[in-house]
């Protein structure tokens, strides 16, 4: 898979801009608070829908309130206030995709078209996959397995929706007799949601297993933690059975207690729980090797080699930990996109540079 090209309009603090990737590795340089991140995440909107760092889509848009309303390039009704990426990607020599990705503000609607493709990205934030809090954790396994299933996409927005409802119901007793009729659609799309979760995690431990071992010497414990449960119902009667024994205890709390919205993955170093003993640096070694094997599982099930974001990483990376990601992308050749605040070269691949400043982004020869 290769991106070409993309344009960005009203993208964060972008008002517009145009960037002509180059296959290998493209460097976007500039002082921090430029909008160099804000230009990966834009390449990630676009590729797979969502944002690896928010997950309130109106953060995404430039404003633009009190200017009068205007017709979009589709013909249809947008207001002002709208945020569009287009692009284009070659996803084998004889497959071009052109991808595109509208929203905007007031009232907030969104519209991707194109399917999910697959990429990595690597951002200091990454040690909150072993240090913060369960949602970042379930937000890589969907991460994860959305390039790989659309079903799983489709029956995860399926899930919530019904979640949402039947929590609702739950804190109201007017509407106590309802509850049950949300259960039948948690338990069709909840029960796969678990068996994919459980599926992706037996591809992925011993690759990340083998990474963290050859970083640090140490063993990585990785097992999914079923929300509210010991066991993840993987069958759709044995769920809804579950749902239907705990209502009385949903009802007091007047939330759904057990299902995959609470998973969490649970990180051991050597036995012992990595988010109350781990350095800053095995957290680091963690999200890297994660994050490798994730590359590798996402390349064998796609077919697609994954494009590659580093925001601002190799920094806050120690010798050894650089230099086997550097001696990844050389391997394994991914189109990689870097941020940096200064242009050079990075194992020799002579990076197309673009300067950032101010959301402003121009071509620059490198030095």
């Amino acid at each position: 898979m290769r991106l070409d090209r993309i344009t960005i309009v009203k993208f964060r603090n972008i008002a517009q801009a145009s960037i002509e990737f180059s296959p290998q590795l493209t460097l976007l340089v500039g002082d921090n608070g430029q909008g160099k991140t804000n230009t990966l995440e834009a390449v990630h909107v676009l590729l797979t829908g969502t944002s690896f760092r928010s997950s309130k889509d109106q953060e995404l848009i430039m404003s633009a309130c009190g200017k009068s309303p205007q017709t979009s390039p589709e013909g249809s009704n947008w207001g002002v206030d709208i945020m569009s990426l287009d692009g284009v990607v070659h996803q084998d020599p004889d497959r071009i995709l052109t991808l595109h990705h509208r929203m905007q503000l007031n009232p907030l609607r969104k519209k991707h078209e194109g399917p999910v493709l697959p990429v990595v990205v690597f951002s200091p934030d990454d040690v909150q996959l072993s240090k913060g809090s369960p949602q970042g954790r379930r937000r890589f396994l969907d991460w994860l397995i959305a390039p790989i299933d659309s079903r799983y996409l489709r029956l995860f927005r399926q899930y919530h929706r019904a979640l949402v409802q039947r929590n609702k119901a739950l804190k109201d007793p007017r509407m106590t007799s309802t509850v049950t009729s949300f259960n039948p659609l948690l338990a069709q799309s909840g029960s796969y949601l678990w068996n994919r979760r459980l599926q992706i995690l037996r591809d992925i431990i011993p690759v990340a297993q083998k990474i963290f071992a050859d970083l640090t010497g140490l063993r990585l414990g990785i097992q999914l933690a079923p929300g509210g449960t010991h066991n993840a119902m993987t069958d759709p009667g044995n769920y809804e059975e579950m749902l239907r024994i705990h209502q009385k205890n949903d009802q007091q709390r007047g939330m759904t207690l057990i299902g995959p919205h609470r998973d969490d993955l649970i990180l051991t170093i050597d036995g012992f729980p990595a988010i109350d003993y781990a350095s800053q640096g095995q957290h680091r070694a963690i999200a890297l090797s994660l994050k490798l094997a994730s590359f590798e599982i996402l390349e064998q099930e796609t077919g697609m080699t994954p494009m590659v974001l580093l925001d601002d990483v190799l920094s806050e990376l120690d010798p050894i930990k650089r230099s086997r990601l550097l001696k990844f992308i050389a391997l394994s050749r991914p189109q990689t996109v870097i941020t940096d605040t200064e242009a050079r070269n990075y194992e020799n691949l002579e990076p197309v540079i673009y300067h950032v400043d101010q959301g402003i982004l121009r071509q620059q020869e490198i030095r």
